[in-house]
């Protein structure tokens, strides 16, 4: 032994054991550094969120090259990105087109096709009429859905017509050598089914209205913020104003709720495009109208539901009964939105009268409606835009999307609507360009 070590030795001439480190010892040396990685993690994650967070708000993020543009810039019709992805989600002007070769009739929904030879409408004949043919039919007009059809009988006043159809290059056909309708039947076609609430409304205008009798009615957001109404058409489709996306052209930040009379309940659905009608700045209420495409289809339940389009003669006369829908202000100046579905009965006023000189000087056009009471005092408001007017025959159907109109509630200046009827054929095209 070196007397001179101050290394201290057992009997056996060994150094002694090292006692083991204690729980809270080893917690000491290799979790608290391990926790304080994780949290400068965490904290690192956090604030690189908040940073794209506040970016993303006034910027878009370009990808190759990585570049900022102002948020202004996105959608102004200028390119800014090199690859041109500030201008690719966008809402999109889809422009008129050729009018579809085939349309249903307020008559018991019977199918009439287009003559090209001619240029008249026939309709058709429940002759060798198939499956397979309606499909194609409701395909011509958009429609994806099963579609359901019957035989009618030919009415002794038939005004049109009655050819057998084919099929060709996935269109209906009028048969060159059709015969005689030898069933004496009419085809009669559902493409859809739609306009059934669960429930119906209380004939009172004015009051609370319950998601049950609505199922169609949605919420159009921006940033989360209720902007429009708006009517579900199908399970992929949505039918409000053209205005309400002025200001808005991004797509990725609008969303859709549904299935609620409560502005604050359900989560919103993302939207994958909108379509809008060509805007003439010279006449910038015309062509009121646009289509919201979601990204993923509806679950249709008792409180989603699809309303039906009009049929393409449905006219109504003044006076007719109609309902409006809506979360918009209660009143005009100095009210606030309504937090639950407002519902009220309105009727239909005629054109004459909305555009004489106590009114709207000739403002409203033949393509749109006006809609309201006497007196004043029932109306839709800021914020309605987009909803349905709605008529019930067989099925409620959206007949005018809430537009325009000077104050709330006037007696001489009622509520404008787009006029569904006159829109159709464009409805259409949108459609069959997303199938």
């Amino acid at each position: 032994m070196d007397p001179d070590s101050d290394q201290p030795l057992n009997s056996l001439g060994a150094a002694p054991v090292r006692k083991p480190r204690t729980p809270l010892e080893t917690f000491k040396k290799l979790g608290v550094p391990i926790i304080a990685a994780l949290l400068s993690l965490a904290t690192i994650i956090i604030v690189a969120v908040l940073i794209k967070v506040i970016l993303e708000k006034h910027y878009f993020i370009c990808g190759h090259p990585l570049t900022f543009i102002p948020r202004e810039q996105v959608c102004d019709g200028q390119p800014d990105c090199a690859l041109g992805e500030d201008e690719e989600h966008c809402i999109k002007d889809f422009p008129e087109r050729p009018s579809v070769a085939v349309r249903l009739s307020k008559d018991r929904s019977t199918l009439q096709v287009l003559d090209p030879t001619t240029g008249n409408w026939a309709s058709a004949c429940f002759d060798n009429f198939t499956e397979a043919l309606a499909k194609t039919a409701c395909g011509q007009m958009g429609y994806s859905s099963q579609p359901t059809f019957r035989a009618v009988e030919i009415r002794p006043d038939q005004d049109l017509d009655v050819v057998e159809v084919t099929e060709d290059s996935q269109e209906l056909q009028v048969q060159n050598s059709s015969g005689p309708c030898h069933s004496g039947s009419l085809v009669s076609l559902h493409c859809l089914a739609c306009g059934r609430p669960l429930k119906t409304p209380r004939v009172v205008g004015g009051e609370e209205a319950s998601v049950d009798s609505w199922p169609w009615q949605v919420s159009v957001q921006y940033d989360k913020q209720h902007i429009c109404g708006g009517s579900i058409l199908d399970a992929h489709w949505i039918l409000t104003a053209a205005h309400c996306f002025r200001k808005h052209l991004d797509v990725s930040n609008w969303k859709v709720r549904v299935g609620s009379n409560k502005l604050g309940n359900f989560p919103s659905l993302p939207v994958a495009k909108i379509f809008i009608t060509e805007h003439n700045p010279l006449s910038p209420k015309e062509k009121d109208i646009a289509l919201v495409k979601l990204q993923f289809p509806l679950t249709l339940s008792a409180t989603v539901r699809p309303i039906c389009l009009p049929f393409f003669d449905e006219e109504l006369p003044p006076a007719t009964a109609l309902w409006v829908i809506g979360w918009g202000f209660t009143e005009q100046n100095g009210g606030k939105m309504s937090d639950t579905l407002l519902q009220a009965t309105v009727q239909l006023i005629d054109s004459r009268r909305c555009n004489a000189e106590d009114a709207y000087q000739g403002e409203v056009s033949e393509k749109m409606l006006c809609a309201g009471i006497p007196d004043g005092g029932v109306d839709t408001c800021q914020g309605d835009s987009g909803g349905p007017l709605m008529y019930q025959s067989e099925q409620w159907q959206v007949v005018g999307i809430v537009s325009w109109g000077h104050g709330c509630g006037g007696p001489s200046t009622p509520g404008v609507y787009t006029k569904v009827t006159a829109h159709l054929n464009w409805i259409y095209n949108v459609w069959k360009s997303e199938v």
